[in-house]
């Protein structure tokens, strides 16, 4: 789903108004069933406060009381600027608010309170909409707060009174004031500010409404920047035929593990093993095959030679590069340590093996001082780092990759003529073409050790299922934070652990399929 800047969107507005004729009025009454629809299922209030401002936004709210009025709701609708003020489209709407509608003039943030004190089901914010630069002051500003005070859920018409639509410059903080909605409907497409940090922190449930804007608008083609949706990832998975076999759905070679990271080998396998595919082969430095046998019990464990059996290192190469020839998809890195014969095999796999490959933590570590191992790949490659590894990759600190994590998540893609999924809150992933695609699941209970391991290994199975780079990617990173928020919903977020996110990619599953 195509992800716009507020002039993106004022652009598609006038294109659909003034040259394929749609009336504003009629985009503004769809804008406003939507979001009363929202509430009636939501909330199937009996009471609701509607607060307004002067523009397009406040003509939204004002479709949004005259159609909950119509179903019997009481509906009070406070005014922050006077009905003189009103033009256009929203003088329309306000017109047409039938009588049982209480009006108010709000003319202090203490009277708004006084009018917001009262019990409502919920309260509709459409103060401001995706105009606003810059921090909201004066009465509106005085009011968000008085919003926010307010015991009733809140809903947001297209975006929270306060929140940038297209964020804040990488590197700055944002404070607000912005109204704390309960649910934002946005209009037609999300906007940049709602998906990226810092500002997506202010967004809680975000649903996102087709008010008529003409299908070529708003989908189809390639887009900058786009959100992974639960649909896009149901529609991209590889069937499974009824009378398939495990030889069907692919097999995977994970290549992980030393002494003392056992368990990165164990969650990667995991991660794998719930993918989908058919076959999962985990390779690991001989001496630690009984641990990792005790902790896997499907996947099948390939003992692979070294030095001192603890650590790859180069005489390992053979044994894996003959592995790697008989299967459809590689993960390299999670747990395999750093040191310079480690360092020295992973330039080698990398460059020797033309299977589908991602490659993960200390893989990417290992791969830092000879990058050009990356660039000459040329089978279909997906790195996920953190920040941190993203940083050593290219050569910067960690504070520049968060200040531009889209840009940078570019530049990598680019450089290395791969996908990458530059981890963190809101996962960017990157295609080389340029395009980012923003993921919404996830949450701060899944920044606990092994939660990358678990993701290196469902992407590796997806691409052993024959999915694209870029599809598994998307699929990958989406599955993988939605099982996180299916953990934390189970226990709690400070609890969940990286095997609590595995043991969750099933219900994961189930929920995009039934939500496609």
């Amino acid at each position: 789903m195509r992800v716009v800047t507020a002039l993106e969107m004022r652009e598609i507005d006038r294109i659909a108004i003034q040259e394929r004729g749609i009336p504003g009025l009629t985009l503004m009454e769809n804008a406003g069933k939507a979001v009363a629809d929202e509430i009636m299922d939501c909330f199937a209030p009996r009471r609701v406060a509607v607060v307004t401002g002067k523009g397009n936004n406040a003509g939204d709210g004002f479709v949004v009381a005259r159609l909950l009025a119509e179903q019997g709701v009481k509906v009070i609708v406070c005014l922050l600027a006077p009905g003189s003020e009103l033009k256009g489209d929203a003088l329309a709407n306000f017109k047409r608010l039938p009588e049982r509608v209480q009006k108010i003039d709000i003319a202090s943030a203490d009277a708004l309170a006084e009018q917001l004190s009262a019990p409502f089901d919920c309260v509709v914010d459409a103060i401001l909409g995706t105009g606003v630069k810059g921090a909201v002051t004066g009465l509106f500003g005085q009011c968000i707060e008085a919003i926010n005070a307010c015991a009733a859920p809140v809903v947001a018409v297209d975006i929270p009174t306060g929140l940038p639509a297209d964020g804040v410059a990488a590197g700055e903080g944002f404070a607000g004031p912005v109204v704390r909605a309960a649910l934002t409907v946005t209009l037609g497409l999300p906007k940049l500010g709602m998906v990226i940090p810092p500002t997506c922190a202010f967004i809680s449930e975000l649903v996102i409404a087709d008010i008529g804007f003409p299908a070529d608008l708003i989908g189809g083609g390639r887009h900058p920047i786009n959100l992974i949706t639960a649909g896009e990832v149901a529609a991209s998975l590889p069937a499974r035929p009824f009378d398939g076999h495990k030889g069907t759905f692919g097999s995977a070679l994970v290549i992980a593990g030393s002494r003392g990271m056992t368990g990165a080998a164990v969650l990667a396998g995991q991660g794998a093993q719930r993918s989908g595919t058919g076959l999962v082969f985990v390779a690991c430095p001989e001496k630690l095959e009984p641990v990792i046998a005790a902790l896997l019990v499907e996947p099948l464990k390939l003992p692979v030679e070294s030095e001192d059996g603890w650590r790859f290192d180069l005489k390992s190469l053979d044994g894996l590069l003959a592995a790697a020839e008989k299967m459809d998809a590689v993960a390299l890195g999670p747990g395999i340590g750093q040191i310079k014969a480690t360092r020295a095999l992973a330039a080698a796999l990398c460059r020797d093996i033309d299977k589908p490959m991602v490659i993960d933590a200390d893989g990417l570590n290992c791969l830092a001082d000879q990058p050009e191992a990356v660039r000459e790949r040329r089978a279909p490659t997906v790195l996920t780092p953190h920040p941190g590894e993203m940083a050593r990759l290219l050569g910067v600190s960690t504070k520049e990759v968060q200040a531009g994590r889209m840009e940078t998540a570019r530049r990598a893609a680019k450089q290395f003529n791969c996908v990458v999924a530059l981890k963190g809150a809101q996962t960017v992933v990157a295609l080389p073409t340029g395009e980012v695609h923003i993921n919404p699941t996830g949450n701060p209970g899944m920044a606990k050790g092994g939660s990358g391991d678990v993701l290196t290994g469902l992407i590796a199975g997806l691409l052993a299922q024959g999915m694209s780079a870029g599809d598994a990617a998307r699929a990958g990173v989406f599955l993988h934070g939605l099982a996180g928020d299916i953990a934390a919903e189970e226990s709690h977020p400070r609890a969940i652990t990286a095997l609590d996110v595995a043991h969750a990619l099933g219900p994961a599953f189930a929920e995009i399929e039934e939500q496609s």
